[in-house]
């Protein structure tokens, strides 16, 4: 897929995602034209705002990279931005999850597995945004503290 093509899939269900009522947990900004910015927070501690950005190489295609941006410094690179929670490795700054690029450099076998594989179909930003809220809503453990 070109990535004209991936640039207008994403702001195709960017614009998409607005319309769904959970959307109005998130705040939602693109960075340049295959990433994206989103605040959100654990339903029980809306005091702890994570700041995550989703980078795409091709939408929807490819599970888009995840990393999370400390607020102050605007760093990718600082553990403390990070959430504890099921498979991310803040020390690591990735997450080991198949909804991520990260997950899948880690794990290649996840690509033809047909359980974990990376599924295209739908809105793929919605369904990553789901899924992460998802996993702030229920399994939420903190903020990384060295």
């Amino acid at each position: 897929m070109s990535r004209e093509l991936s640039e207008l899939n994403l702001q195709e269900d960017f614009e998409k995602v607005h319309s769904c009522e959970d959307s109005s947990r998130w705040v939602l900004a693109k960075e340049g034209t295959l990433g994206m910015w989103v605040s959100m927070y654990p339903l029980e501690h809306p005091e702890e705002v994570f700041q995550a950005r989703l980078l795409w190489v091709a939408y929807p295609e490819k599970a888009p990279s995840l990393k999370f941006r400390d607020p102050a410094s605007g760093r990718l690179d600082l553990p403390t931005a990070w959430p504890i929670l099921p498979g991310f490795r803040p020390t690591s700054l990735d997450a080991c999850v198949n909804w991520c690029a990260e997950g899948f450099a880690v794990h290649p076998e996840w690509r033809n597995d047909p359980k974990l594989k990376w599924d295209s179909r739908g809105n793929a930003l919605l369904k990553v945004l789901r899924i992460l809220q998802f996993e702030f809503d229920n399994h939420f453990q903190g903020r990384y503290r060295p």
